[in-house]
């Protein structure tokens, strides 16, 4: 292998590099529920929100009061948990892949009444 060539690799790996890093710190994080949190006053939340893949949405609750579970669209319809990932800590952080996000809450009722965001990352 010729020097140019050596140098034509190395130059391509650092540029790769780069753009890898720059694309992943462009990654943002939003509350869920915004200053309110993750609960009864989502109002609407994340109506107008413009997500990507990669973007962190971090649920902050009081542990024991609420829990977090991503399911799928038919979880998410039903209000039914069967089969999701449960998180319960109260300091949650999911980091979004492409196309659409189910989130309910599977304590009580909770769910049918309203704590329950589709988050969609393009």
């Amino acid at each position: 292998m010729s020097g140019v060539n050596k140098v034509t690799i190395v130059a391509f790996a650092m540029m790769l590099c780069i753009l890898l890093q720059t694309n992943i710190s462009k990654a943002d994080t939003f509350l869920a529920g915004d200053a309110n949190g993750w609960g009864f006053q989502l109002n609407g939340w994340p109506n107008g929100k413009t997500f990507k893949t990669g973007d962190v949405i971090k649920f902050k609750y009081p542990a024991g009061a609420h829990n977090v579970v991503k399911v799928d669209q038919a979880g998410f319809d039903s209000c039914n948990g069967a089969g999701g990932q449960a998180f319960t800590s109260g300091d949650d952080k999911i980091t979004l892949t492409q196309g659409t996000s189910y989130f309910i809450c599977t304590i009580g009722p909770h769910c049918a009444n309203g704590i329950k965001a589709a988050v969609t990352a393009n």
